[in-house]
């Protein structure tokens, strides 16, 4: 045993209490952040209205877009560092925090700034009506402010997990997430400033968040010290190349929104971006539910890959994927008994026929839960290995390729049919690919090549 494992849990302790703990930290906060973000939803729909839930899904594909940059550097970032940890090299994983910390800070203020003296041309890019850009501009102008504060705290998130302290940052996750929900229900229910008032209370509470984040800094105990001194170019190569697969994912979300809004306008006009929009939020909190397991995959991954204890390796893996399955059969069934009464929690009942068209887009969806945990643990997993390549490949299928191609093939050959089918059908097919990379990953490990 090496000097860096004595002195590290994170390759010593029991497997399943390890994993069960950082999927559990893991789990917590993600599910803090879809609470809020469907506290959002349900405050914004019932007093504001479905033009207003339009409005913030027209945006999704340029949020994305930043949190693609984002998480590229967070998980690339954290990996790379989670590798250092394992073998006892803390400078270098301390001097790519501070790398990744500087870089996201600077692309979400020079993103802010360009989105903001050429907003017009992001509004025609995104297709946005003419009736939804004033609500558009008032909701992204507070949010630009925002996401500087979101992003870095994310950044930051990853690598105190990294470092073995998931409690801390679990904690102001969810307390940022408990403020969101208060100050909505003060500015937009209370106070009544729509819109906007939604964009301030994530503001302020990413500023709550970002305060109670801070607090890894004092702690003596911690590994990760920021370090500017230079900038580590090649470390940080490796990490955005490493990371490039969770910013595919991110990127594609936005790619496939943005085409399913430009298909709803020209079918159904702004009441069916405002059915998906509660479709997309539904969509969202079982794709954070099933992130929230796979999140505990890379930091226990990524140590003992640096410390050289496969067999642990794939420990973590078979609990991943066992949870996984229970989780997938739990949503499914969730969706098949309650699905039809979801989206009238979103929406006053004088908008019956967005809460129709939402239910009926519902119907054809729900089969996406039972494959998309899976194809995120096995890219994850790869990322973890630092095989970027496989992990790229199955983002690319799930979160562009196929839907994208799907969606315009049944759009333009079965216009009566809902081009919606695209996406379970996406994830079942990259299924199919992701377990073909796996077999092929393990095949040279079986026969001593690897």
């Amino acid at each position: 045993m090496s000097v860096a494992e004595a002195g590290n849990p994170m390759v010593q302790a029991p497997v399943p209490a390890l994993f069960f703990r950082f999927a559990g930290h893991a789990l917590l906060s993600l599910l803090a952040i879809t609470s809020a973000s469907l506290v959002d939803g349900l405050f914004v729909g019932n007093l504001v209205g479905a033009d207003a839930l339009a409005a913030v899904t027209l945006l999704v594909p340029y949020f994305t877009l930043l949190f693609a940059l984002a998480l590229i550097l967070a998980i690339g970032g954290s990996v790379r560092a989670g590798h250092h940890l394992g073998t006892g090299n803390d400078a270098a994983a301390s001097r790519l925090f501070g790398a990744a910390l500087l870089t996201v800070l600077l692309l979400t203020v020079l993103a802010g700034g360009i989105v903001t003296l050429w907003q017009p041309l992001l509004f025609d890019l995104l297709g946005a009506p003419g009736r939804l850009r004033g609500l558009m501009a008032d909701y992204l102008r507070i949010m630009n402010l925002a996401l500087v504060v979101q992003l870095a705290t994310l950044v930051t998130y990853y690598f105190i997990r990294t470092d073995g302290q998931p409690g801390l940052a679990t904690r102001a996750l969810v307390t940022g997430a408990l403020c969101n929900m208060l100050l909505n229900g003060l500015l937009v229910g209370l106070f009544g400033l729509g819109l906007a008032g939604a964009a301030w209370a994530t503001l302020l509470a990413q500023l709550v968040q970002a305060v109670l984040i801070a607090g890894y800094f004092r702690r003596p105990e911690r590994a990760l010290r920021p370090r500017l001194d230079r900038y580590p170019w090649r470390e940080m190569k490796a990490a955005l190349t490493n990371g490039l697969s969770e910013g595919v994912n991110e990127v594609s979300v936005g790619v496939v929104i943005w085409l399913i809004n430009r298909l709803m306008i020209g079918a159904v006009g702004a009441d069916g971006v405002a059915a998906f929009s509660i479709i997309n939020y539904l969509i969202f909190a079982g794709v954070m539910l099933c992130y929230g397991i796979v999140d505990g995959v890379h930091p226990l991954v990524s140590h003992n890959h640096g410390a050289g204890r496969p067999e642990r390796v794939r420990q973590v893996v078979r609990l991943a994927a066992l949870t996984l399955a229970a989780l997938a059969l739990l949503m499914t069934a969730l969706l098949l008994l309650a699905g039809p009464r979801l989206p009238a929690l979103f929406l006053g009942p004088d908008e019956q026929d967005t809460i129709t068209l939402a239910a009926g887009y519902l119907a054809l969806i729900w089969p996406l839960f039972l494959f998309n945990g899976f194809n995120m643990l096995i890219a994850v997993t790869f990322t973890a290995l630092q095989r970027p390549l496989p992990s790229a490949l199955i983002a690319f299928s799930r979160g562009l390729v196929l839907p994208v191609g799907l969606m315009l093939w049944l759009a333009s050959a079965f216009p009566d049919h809902p081009f919606l089918l695209a996406l379970p059908l996406a994830e079942a097919l990259t299924l199919l690919l992701a377990l073909a990379l796996a077999a092929q990953t393990r095949r040279p490990a079986r026969s001593g090549a690897a």
